[in-house]
């Protein structure tokens, strides 16, 4: 009678690791297959300050050159980017180098775009930009943007050397704008990376 339970326990042990054994594995694919060229990532509104990117990028595999994106909001509202995310990669490292190009909006709004470390980025929801006459430019109290692109109007390029390994955010934001309006601004970007 013990060995008929010894081997019912042992048998249900079997189906249990065979079970638990098939979800924690994951896929490999095979060697010979080819790394896919376009990636598309969509993502839908959760909440009124959530907006949909749309990105398409370069071959992924350990990180790729460039990656063609644009940045959706809304109006009089802001999101960014995830640039490692988009790029293949876990974290920017120090001495890359990265061009950033930025095309105007499909309506008659300028948008500001902002390459963000981690830290900005958390703080850029509570600063609203600012308007400096004097130098005339868009200002975010206690933001230092890598990167700045004031009133986007039309294609700019800039180049950025990345000092600290960690993670940056591209945002655009339409927030200096006023009044109500439902419209959906779509703001192309492209980042490559210079090797």
């Amino acid at each position: 009678m013990r060995s008929f339970d010894y081997t019912c326990l042992f048998t249900v042990m079997v189906i249990l690791f065979l079970c638990t054994s098939g979800c924690t594995t994951t896929r490999n694919t095979p060697p010979d297959s080819p790394t896919p060229a376009t990636t598309i990532v969509t993502a839908t509104p959760v909440s009124p300050g959530s907006t949909q990117v749309q990105a398409t990028s370069g071959t992924q595999a350990g990180g790729s050159g460039s990656v063609d994106t644009t940045i959706i909001i809304r109006y009089n509202d802001y999101d960014c980017l995830d640039v490692q995310k988009e790029m293949g990669v876990v974290y920017l490292n120090p001495d890359q180098k990265y061009t950033i190009r930025v095309s105007p909006p499909n309506n008659q709004v300028n948008v500001n775009v902002l390459l963000l470390d981690v830290g900005d980025k958390e703080r850029l929801q509570a600063t609203r930009p600012e308007w400096n006459a004097i130098a005339k430019t868009w200002e975010y109290e206690s933001i230092v943007p890598l990167l700045q692109f004031n009133d986007v109007s039309s294609t700019q390029e800039k180049t950025v050397t990345i000092k600290n390994q960690g993670k940056y955010y591209l945002c655009a934001d339409d927030r200096k704008e006023s009044g109500i309006n439902d419209a959906i601004i779509r703001v192309p970007v492209r980042v490559s990376r210079l090797w």
